[in-house]
């Protein structure tokens, strides 16, 4: 980190980012495996946005240094295709040594396949991993992408105990984090960056 090129570490709530990207953007009907959203894609536009609307020389220079994805991963003897999609989604995106997948298994209920598998465990996951890397400090902004308002006491405490700057991320449309009495950067992507942003690799 140095005072002329500030460290930009993104957290990914990845199922949020992407159902929220598909129900803005596209048709109603379009199912999730076609509205991927590529997360080292996603985190570039987000800072080329950013830096378009800073006001900040110094934060609107900031390099990204890592992108991490948080998000609920199939079970492999229940759902094997979807299991094998999800690691080779894994395996494409950590191409690049910035990005790194972080899972949680999915929750099968009695009544599965008829009730859909739900995530578990992903907004606590990444509600500690926000809080820890902001006290740790190890980048110099930080910068939470989710519409997740669970988040906001994390956040808040990211913003009141951590050494990084804090900001958040997320689509035109979509709910903004808010804690009281606190302002923060947000950065919007909308449409024709969601075009940008998409995975249109067959997994």
């Amino acid at each position: 980190m140095t005072a002329s090129a500030p460290a930009l570490g993104v957290l990914i709530d990845y199922q949020n980012i992407h159902l929220t990207a598909r129900d803005l953007f596209a048709p109603i009907g379009t199912h999730a495996r076609d509205t991927l959203v590529h997360p080292l894609a996603f985190a570039e536009r987000v800072l080329a946005v950013r830096a378009s609307k800073s006001t900040d020389p110094w934060l609107a220079g900031a390099v990204l240094t890592s992108v991490c994805v948080y998000r609920g991963t199939p079970s492999n003897s229940r759902e094997p295709r979807l299991y094998a999609a999800s690691q080779a989604q894994r395996s494409e995106w950590t191409r690049d040594h910035r990005v790194s997948v972080h899972y949680r298994s999915l929750r099968y209920s009695p009544r599965w396949p008829q009730e859909p598998a739900r995530e578990k465990g992903i907004d606590v996951l990444l509600a500690v991993e926000l809080v820890s890397k902001a006290m740790n400090g190890d980048v110099d902004v930080l910068l939470c992408a989710t519409h997740d308002t669970d988040l906001e006491p994390a956040l808040e405490m990211a913003l009141t105990k951590g050494k990084s700057k804090i900001e958040t991320a997320g689509w035109w449309g979509g709910r903004r984090l808010k804690v009281p009495g606190r302002k923060t950067w947000h950065t919007a992507l909308d449409g024709a960056d969601f075009v940008h942003c998409r995975d249109r690799k067959q997994y």
